[in-house]
């Protein structure tokens, strides 16, 4: 691949919003300067993946290691508290430098922490991958059984938060549609090439061209053909894979639905001791009662599954898997404890009044 020459022209300013090409795209600070090292950008799910492995095709040296499928690395070394290690990543960096004209990396996460290295990269520029939120979302239902809701919020908070920063950063940035990169590659590759001001060979941009196919059904390394549209990832990476983001997610998220609804758990013991008040007849009694303990067994679970030690549960005992393997304890916190073993019961409520107790306890109370 021939690198271009290393102090190109300044270029007119403008948001460069390529509306009419066959591929819209935006290019923001391109007046910055020329882009050596790339960082691509995105939420999980977001065609991240498909962007660095065709910058891969293209002769971009991608990390030291990188992922040969998922295309994923990061200079940045992380400590145990999850803090960035600014030496070790710094050597990480000078080693890229000292090795390749123009590198890059992809680690979605980086986006976070990005702006604690900047100052060490050499002219750095991002490349930020767009996708609809809602094909996220179902995306990750499809591969990892992750709750809609749970990743259409993760996206938004990425999204957002690139949103937010891109406002401050002096450096070229590149706005890609997955959507729109998927249905014309070769345009694609012309318009990371211009980005970076690199020149690959014919061979690489059919290769990277290639690489990016709409049918594709997982990851796949940069130089496969384009028949070849299975998915290579081995079945206990994706396992694997899907338990550490089960456990993640079950302790980011289990405390904070907890502490949502603790208003909630108030107001309904105050209902309750409203409906008590009224109760006029064995029959309300029965009924109220009935009320009473499922939400005394629904509190109790609540508290139990948020005190619980996650990873020393999976690790003794697993988790549950659902379909593709995936790990169901990422929708414990939505899971309503009726149907585990409970003391008899001398009446039994009706599944939509025990689904919808605090419902029945408003009708009672007024």
């Amino acid at each position: 691949m021939h690198w271009e020459g290393e102090t190109p022209g300044i270029l007119e300013r403008t948001t460069q919003n390529r509306h009419r090409s066959a591929l819209k795209h935006v290019v923001l600070n391109r007046e910055f300067g020329i882009v050596r090292t790339v960082a691509v950008f995105g939420p999980g799910r977001g065609g991240t993946s498909v962007i660095a492995g065709c910058l891969r095709a293209l002769g971009v040296c991608m990390g030291i290691t990188a992922h040969a499928y998922k295309h994923e690395w990061s200079p940045m070394v992380r400590k145990a508290n999850s803090k960035i290690d600014l030496t070790q990543t710094l050597q990480n960096i000078q080693q890229m430098n000292a090795s390749h004209p123009c590198w890059g990396w992809k680690f979605p996460s980086d986006v976070f922490h990005i702006e604690k290295v900047t100052a060490f990269l050499r002219n750095p520029g991002f490349i930020v991958v767009t996708r609809d939120l809602t094909e996220i979302a179902l995306s990750s239902l499809a591969r990892q059984d992750v709750p809609f809701e749970i990743s259409l919020y993760e996206a938004a908070v990425v999204s957002q938060f690139i949103a937010g920063r891109i406002r401050f950063w002096p450096w070229p940035i590149l706005f890609v549609p997955f959507a729109e990169a998927l249905r014309e590659p070769d345009t694609l590759v012309e318009i990371l090439c211009e980005f970076l001001q690199i020149s690959p060979t014919e061979g690489e941009r059919k290769q990277a061209a290639s690489f990016v196919q709409p049918l594709t059904r997982g990851y796949r390394p940069f130089d496969a053909q384009p028949h070849q549209l299975h998915d290579f990832s081995p079945q206990q990476d994706n396992l694997d894979d899907s338990q550490k983001l089960a456990i993640d997610l079950s302790a980011r998220y289990g405390r904070e639905y907890s502490q949502n609804f603790e208003p909630l758990f108030a107001n309904t013991k105050e209902a309750a001791n409203v409906l008590a008040a009224k109760i006029r007849s064995p029959k309300e009694l029965a009924i109220a009662s009935e009320i009473v303990n499922d939400l005394d067994d629904l509190f109790r679970s609540c508290e139990e599954r948020d005190t619980r030690s996650i990873d020393d549960t999976a690790r003794k005992t697993g988790l549950a898997r659902g379909k593709n393997g995936a790990l169901l304890s990422i929708n414990c916190w939505r899971a309503f404890p009726t149907s585990r073993k409970r003391r008899p019961r001398k009446l039994r409520m009706q599944p939509a009044v025990t689904t919808h107790c605090c419902a029945c306890i408003a009708r009672f109370s007024y």
